[in-house]
């Protein structure tokens, strides 16, 4: 699978024993410049027949997605109205790795906290929940924060341990190292400087810390994930059990 990113959620076990469903709920980078052969395996293989693009609308006018037929494709902007983006030139633009892990968890807070994040969240688990017909696809550009939260959103709600979740979520850092290495290396070219570079290296990479302090605003302002899903997602109980007995097994 020429994929950056990509990875199926199936085989998680969640904590009555159940097993979270393969070829259900899949997490990956952006579907870019994809192979015909890739294409067919997520179409065929995989049975993916929706793809939920989390990134802004300039990101897809830049790189927009391949087109796969009988697949359908919506995009939720999660960070439209959040005051911290995480574009590249972004952390180019900051230039201080010491600035860059502050940034991270602004954005992360923004994740859980920002009123559009919640409505885009809270489409992402309708869209995932009602798709009966075939798996999900969900991705932004790196495939690691606004896909990194939404993984861990869904997989706490089938009561995938946090232990579990965090090793899903820090395999972003093995799966990710040659396509970031190849952005650092085209940045450096582009004159940038060491400092930028620095601190561009930080910011591709995911730290436990970040996954971590979403789940610690959740639980600080909302008691549990679950709370949290009724509350600010209208994904309450009758729509996590249906969750949970549609993707377990």
């Amino acid at each position: 699978m020429k994929l950056t990113n990509f990875r199926d959620l199936g085989g998680l076990v969640a904590a009555n024993g159940q097993k979270v469903r393969t070829k259900k709920i899949l997490r990956s980078g952006e579907l870019v410049q994809l192979d015909e052969t890739t294409k067919t395996q997520l179409a065929t293989d995989y049975d993916v027949t929706l793809v939920i693009d989390f990134r802004r609308d300039f990101e897809i006018q830049e790189r927009p997605d391949d087109q796969i037929p009988g697949v359908q494709f919506v995009n939720i902007d999660i960070l439209k109205s959040a005051q911290n983006n995480a574009s590249l030139e972004d952390f180019i633009t900051i230039g201080a790795s010491d600035k860059v892990d502050q940034h991270m968890l602004n954005i992360y807070h923004d994740l859980v906290m920002d009123p559009n994040a919640q409505t885009g969240y809270a489409q992402f688990l309708d869209l995932v929940l009602n798709n009966q017909t075939g798996a999900t696809l969900f991705h932004c550009f790196a495939g690691k924060d606004r896909t990194g939260f939404g993984a861990a959103l869904i997989l706490a709600l089938l009561n995938v341990s946090e232990e579990q979740i965090m090793q899903d979520y820090l395999k972003t850092n093995q799966d990710r190292k040659q396509a970031n290495d190849q952005i650092i290396d085209y940045y450096r070219q582009q004159g940038a400087k060491p400092e930028a570079l620095e601190a561009l290296a930080i910011a591709l990479y995911v730290k436990k810390e970040y996954l971590q302090n979403s789940f610690h605003l959740i639980k600080s302002n909302y008691q549990d994930v679950f709370h949290y899903a009724q509350t600010q997602l209208n994904f309450g109980p009758e729509k996590v059990q249906k969750l949970q007995k549609q993707f377990l097994e």
